[in-house]
């Protein structure tokens, strides 16, 4: 979890103790008008919906393979819903009033943030990159050992990270700094960007960059057996060796658990917050 998301979670069990700490308040003595509110608001804007922020956050584009929509909103709905809800029951005694309506407009917008940012995740459309992936074979066509697989000019920087995932350290040392990135790698493997394209556009030498490229992929031997598409399930039963480093990044759960007939090894990395790319490596090794 990153720091917003999880922030949403410790927020969350703070105001559920505050909520008890009103509730009790109310039945052992004459607790004010504002109590009930604080109560009753805590516990809904605070420990329900913080905590359904934070899990929603982290859990449902993961489940559906996605990229957040709009990861930079997290933190000013972070602000926004904290800062609404305390400054709700704070103004409560007064209401109605301005800064009562001001803070009930910033829980508004807190609460709309959320809901335009994950409906806008989860209804996105498939790129056309991600349906090609889908309607594809599990895995690449064995290359010759010693190919470089005709890595040239017009490759797609994608395709190159999707059959060799070692190449983004290439990448990486030729001045691609943003694919260190995991999530940055994902977007691009979907972008119809070039070598070309992208040497033009970060100004670097493009023969430099492509002996580095086709070095790595005849290092390789063959094209990878493991793909992100290819089913947890389906994995394991052709390459038994490759127990040993999902029990290694998933742990022993992964076994009992019946997503394994169903999950892709995208899905499952992103699930389990694990770079998709380093994974592959090691399921490929152990293949």
């Amino acid at each position: 979890m990153d720091r917003y998301t999880k922030g949403f979670v410790v927020a969350s069990v703070i105001y559920l103790a505050l909520a008890a700490g009103l509730g009790l308040w109310m039945g052992v003595g004459d607790a004010p008008a504002w109590a009930r509110f604080g109560h009753v608001h805590f516990n809904l804007l605070g420990f329900m919906a913080m905590m359904v922020y934070g899990v929603g956050y982290f859990v449902l584009p993961r489940f559906n393979a996605r990229e957040l929509r709009w990861p930079q909103w997290v933190g000013l709905h972070f602000w926004v819903s904290n800062v609404g809800l305390v400054g709700m029951v704070a103004a409560y005694p007064g209401s109605p009033s301005a800064a009562f309506g001001l803070f009930s407009g910033l829980s508004l917008l807190g609460i709309l943030l959320f809901a335009v940012n994950i409906a806008a995740t989860l209804l996105a459309p498939e790129e056309a990159g991600e349906t090609a992936e889908a309607t594809a074979a599990p895995s690449e066509a064995p290359a010759a050992p010693g190919s470089d697989a005709g890595i040239g000019l017009d490759t797609r920087v994608g395709e190159i990270l999707e059959r060799w995932p070692q190449a983004a350290e290439v990448f990486v040392e030729h001045g691609f700094q943003g694919l260190a990135d995991p999530a940055h790698r994902e977007q691009v493997k979907s972008l119809p960007i070039t070598v070309a394209m992208a040497c033009q556009r970060h100004g670097v030498d493009v023969d430099e960059l492509l002996g580095a490229l086709r070095r790595v992929a005849a290092g390789s031997g063959t094209a990878p057996k493991v793909g992100p598409n290819d089913v947890i399930g389906d994995v394991l039963a052709r390459y038994p060796g490759t127990e040993a480093v999902f029990r290694t990044y998933y742990g022993t759960g992964c076994f009992s658990c019946p997503g394994q007939k169903t999950e892709t090894i995208r899905q499952s990395a992103m699930i389990h917050n694990v770079d998709v790319d380093r994974l592959l490596q090691d399921l490929n090794r152990a293949a």
